[in-house]
């Protein structure tokens, strides 16, 4: 019986792109999206019949994009075809992404009746300069009413962005945006350090001197500050961006870090599947056109070898707190772990990077705040 997967779907539509993004995002064309989604719903099919021996489907995340720039009849369609498709385990983790310009409480009400059951929103920040200088098309009193309709719509699993090292940014302004999250009462927070990434409208700001970032220095500041002030208020922080009340860790996400088994859906979607990384086109009109005519628009597919597959494995799993199972690892892989990697393995301990503990290997509190270089020496 083959491994259960995490499904993704993607919903590339945004109605403003940030100008630090650079995730598979694109203007919303009214006229195409319904088109878009009969592409979903094919691609799905197709794919429900590959994978029929399946166990199942154990966690469901839209993402984009912004998902929210969807009717409610039109997430409900997306929701009942997973349904019809795939064998979805009663207790699912269905995650929806959303912005806080682009969503109320009828059509918050809506997925929730419909039965997405976690609710993802890219806040950010609370402060009204920041998103200003993020480029976002909220402010902080969308942010608000936001996670008020998700409570009130009947989401017991709230899970809300934040960013830090934002130009400008102090420590003691990041400290208030997480004093906010907090106050909110979330069952999840994810925190990301701003990085500039290549193509982006930031990337040239920066090139012409007109976006200046914070050092490294206050970067980890701000990082260790985040770890202190989370984990007091009760949030155990299982990854190295990620905390959560227990037993509220996304499910999802977490399938991706073990490096299990995931199918992507959607323009730009990747997926992971025994052993086999494949990725779909990004732009929705070529996608929408080569599902049509081939029920799959995959443009990239790449079989790793036992070398390749071992250290996307450790790269992935040393981003959880509680670091890789050395058993399981060498379960699937067949090998002594400790004996494949005992040079690195060694340096690292000598180093005081990594930590040998109960069957796993995880990064020390020191290896945490240079956990980049240290998964570079498994690859």
């Amino acid at each position: 019986m083959k491994q259960p997967l995490g499904l993704y779907i993607h919903i590339p539509y945004c109605i403003h792109k940030c100008g630090y993004c650079d995730f598979n995002s694109h203007p919303v064309k009214q006229d195409e999206m319904d088109h878009y989604i009969d592409a979903l719903v094919c691609e799905m099919q197709h794919y429900a019949k590959i994978h029929s021996d399946t166990n199942s489907i154990r966690t469901i995340f839209l993402g984009g994009g912004t998902p929210t720039t969807l009717t409610a009849f039109q997430l409900d369609r997306i929701f009942k075809e997973c349904i019809n498709n795939f064998t979805i385990v009663s207790d699912a983790e269905i995650t929806i992404e959303a912005n806080p310009a682009t969503i109320g409480i009828e059509q918050m009400k809506s997925i929730r009746q419909t039965g997405y059951n976690r609710i993802s929103i890219g806040v950010q920040s609370f402060d009204k300069t920041e998103l200003k200088v993020l480029d976002r098309a909220h402010g902080p009193e969308e942010i608000h009413s936001t996670v008020d309709c998700a409570r009130k719509a009947g989401f017991e699993n709230l899970s809300l962005d934040l960013m830090f090292a934002i130009p400008n940014q102090s420590l003691s302004s990041w400290e208030i945006n997480l004093n906010k999250a907090i106050e909110k009462n979330p069952e999840h927070i994810s925190t990301y350090n701003l990085t500039i990434e290549q193509g982006t409208a930031f990337s040239k700001l920066e090139s012409n001197g007109k976006l200046i970032m914070p050092d490294d220095g206050h970067q980890l500041e701000l990082y260790k500050k985040t770890i202190e002030r989370l984990k007091k208020k009760g949030l155990h922080h299982y990854e190295i961006s990620n905390f959560a009340r227990p037993g509220k860790k996304c499910k999802h996400n977490i399938t991706y870090w073990e490096n299990s088994n995931t199918l992507g859906i959607g323009a730009g979607a990747s997926s992971y599947i025994d052993g086999t990384r494949f990725k779909n086109i990004n732009l929705p009109a070529h996608y929408i056109r080569q599902v049509k005519e081939k029920k799959t628009a995959v443009e990239y597919s790449e079989t790793l070898n036992s070398r390749q597959a071992m250290g996307e494995t450790i790269m992935l799993g040393l981003r959880l707190i509680e670091g890789i199972s050395i058993h399981q690892f060498e379960k699937r892989f067949q090998i002594s772990f400790t004996i494949f990697f005992k040079t690195i393995i060694s340096s690292l301990k000598e180093k005081g990077l990594v930590v040998i503990e109960k069957d796993y290997l995880r990064l020390s509190k020191k290896g945490l705040f240079l956990a980049d270089s240290v998964i570079l020496e498994f690859i």
